[in-house]
């Protein structure tokens, strides 16, 4: 991959995560597979039909302007998100359609599916430091930061790494566009402060 554009520093680079916030309105995606799920998001897989979101657990009808789904990936966004992107024009995504229901079964329009196109080498693992962390069971190391070949990012606003994994990543202005947009539902790890447990 090659750009022109800079890459602005693993510390401009957020990981595009949930909330935590459990009254959320979840839907299952209407795919038999996990890799099926990460190829949507993925852009990988252009769905001929419009994939059926069910209502799975949370409120009742859907209110959130970002929803997520039973699989971890899966990003559903609603209209007013769509015009937010388009607006900025921001790079590196794209929708396929969706079909959104509530718990009672009902319709709801004006959300769609975020595919992301733009791409970055693999993760370099081995490249996380080890630091400790104290936990109510005794102290456990954990290996910070999310880093691959600043070379080979394409230069896109979204995008993920090359090896199939589900993780979406954004550049900080769509993160500071979120933000000023009070965009609920998300949250944002700056990749040098990504942090996970286990040991390559």
């Amino acid at each position: 991959m090659s750009t022109t554009k800079a890459f602005p520093g693993f510390d401009k680079v957020f990981y595009l995560r949930e909330s935590g916030y459990s009254r959320a309105f979840r839907g299952d995606l209407g795919v038999e597979t996990t890799d099926e799920a990460f190829a949507l998001t993925r852009a990988e897989l252009r769905p001929a039909h419009p994939i059926t979101v069910k209502w799975a657990m949370g409120r009742a009808k859907p209110a959130e302007q970002v929803m997520w789904t039973t699989y971890a990936t899966p990003i559903i966004i609603a209209d007013s998100v769509v015009q937010l992107l388009q607006s900025h024009g921001f790079t590196g995504w794209s929708l396929y359609d969706v079909s959104v229901q509530d718990k009672q079964g009902e319709l709801v329009p004006g959300y769609h599916g975020l595919a992301v196109t733009g791409r970055c080498g693999n993760i370099d693992w081995a490249k996380g430091v080890e630091v400790s962390r104290i936990r109510p069971a005794g102290i456990f190391p954990v290996w910070k930061g999310f880093f691959f070949d600043p070379e080979s990012w394409d230069g896109s606003d979204f995008f993920m790494p090359a090896q199939t994994v589900g993780y979406v990543l954004m550049v900080e202005e769509v993160k500071k566009a979120f933000e000023r947009a009070k965009i609920k539902n998300v949250g944002f790890t700056r990749l040098d402060q990504f942090e996970r447990s286990w040991k390559i």
